[in-house]
């Protein structure tokens, strides 16, 4: 027993290092060993390259799962840098259409050489698309709370432009009957101002232009200045003169104030 702990204990740094060597060399070859899996929760996305048409709705459906193969290191990866499927369209011929997914679709990150997609589950997803559609909207500015005291609007606010060119999908532009400026405070006006406001529009999903308007606020004292008179010419778009764009819905005000929360 004596002899076998001696040996143990003689050298023992370089079997410790022999030893940490061979497990090295066994992860080595397990890691290049190749293995299956499957990939679940991998999202779907589109390129589309028809001008003529717009996504409606999200991929149906919008995730799928990919069987791949691949060495175990590229496989533990995946888990990390996560691939996505693109599925590209060339030329929109109906507003729905169906698509077998091409293991080819399947973007993996650099490196992943060895890794092959073996198959994609469900094989289908069904794509909506809208036709663009172009028209001019009015532009709604909301007013919340009231002048101070001793002060008023010497005339109609007056808003540049008071109408924007709207481009999107068909369905989407067909439910907007205005484009909603931020409140403007009229408790923190004290005389007549002109500023600029942008056009929030990450909810919208449509494109606008311009995007951003000017507002000017004619404010005067009120023992001096007659109420003012309600003006229909600022409510029509640019050039109509006397009769709104046929394109255009019938005209609404520009302004208004803001719901309160009661």
């Amino acid at each position: 027993m004596r002899r076998l702990w001696d040996w143990a204990i003689r050298e023992w740094n370089l079997k410790l290092a022999a030893l940490a060597v061979a497990l090295l060399l066994w992860a080595t070859v397990k890691s290049e060993e190749l293995v299956s899996t499957a990939v679940t929760d991998v999202p779907v996305g589109v390129n589309l390259r028809d001008p003529r048409w717009q996504l409606a709705s999200q991929p149906s459906p919008a995730r799928v799962t990919l069987q791949v193969t691949g060495p175990v290191r590229e496989i533990l990866r995946l888990a990390v840098e996560r691939p996505r499927v693109l599925v590209p369209v060339e030329d929109v011929r109906d507003s729905v259409l169906l698509v077998v997914l091409r293991s080819g679709w399947v973007q993996l990150a650099p490196g992943l050489d060895r890794t092959r997609v073996d198959d994609v589950e469900p094989a289908i997803v069904r794509l909506v698309f809208d036709p663009v559609s172009t028209r001019d909207v009015p532009v709604a500015l909301p007013l919340r709370g009231a002048l101070p005291a001793g002060l008023r609007l010497s005339g109609p606010l007056e808003l540049d432009p008071s109408w924007i060119r709207v481009s999107g999908p068909w369905r989407r532009l067909s439910r907007l009957d205005s484009v909603r400026l931020s409140a403007l405070d009229l408790r923190r006006l004290t005389d007549s101002t002109a500023i600029s406001m942008d056009i929030d529009t990450a909810g919208l999903g449509l494109q606008l232009r311009p995007t951003s308007v000017r507002v000017r606020v004619p404010v005067a004292r009120a023992d001096t200045v007659p109420a003012p008179a309600d003006s229909a010419a600022a409510n029509r778009p640019p050039g109509a003169g006397g009769a709104a764009r046929e394109s255009a819905p019938a005209p609404r005000p520009l302004y208004a104030p803001e719901p309160s929360d009661g």
